[in-house]
């Protein structure tokens, strides 16, 4: 598998149904215009333009701010993690159309909002057990996708 590429198992879809609303949530989050007062908040990245620091000699390549390099880490690493979501969301939404079922579609649903299988069973009126199953079938019709 290349780098960039994602697994898909059972498995994996499982928990990705499961973590599908939460990850919508960081990627809406991520995507926040950042206003003009944040983006130049970080003092330590500035470079003193005067008195005697502005004739010293600058520092090639990075910075010697820990607090920078934390915040360059940060950022770095959720770019990666958004294109993870990105890749694990679309690989969900495009197996949402080969649920078939009333009751299978209902479910994948509200499991895709982040209601609990508990939840989901007292909505509808059915049992755990019975929700646990609608869902086993949901793995199902989705995996057979590439199979």
């Amino acid at each position: 598998m290349k780098q960039g590429q994602i697994n898909v198992t059972k498995e994996n879809l499982l928990q990705w149904i499961e973590n599908y609303r939460w990850m919508v949530e960081t990627i809406e989050e991520a995507r926040q215009p950042v206003s003009k007062v944040d983006n130049n908040s970080y003092i330590g990245a500035k470079t003193a333009m005067y008195g005697i620091e502005a004739t010293l000699p600058k520092a090639s390549g990075g910075t010697s701010d820990p607090v920078y390099t934390e915040v360059q880490r940060r950022v770095y690493s959720l770019n990666y993690r958004i294109k993870e979501y990105e890749q694990k969301i679309a690989e969900i939404q495009k197996r949402i159309p080969l649920v078939q079922g009333d009751r299978e579609v209902e479910v994948l649903h509200r499991l895709l909002d982040g209601d609990s299988m508990r939840a989901i069973g007292k909505h509808m009126k059915l049992s755990s057990t019975t929700i646990f199953r609608i869902r086993n079938n949901i793995l199902n019709q989705i995996i057979e996708m590439h199979e």
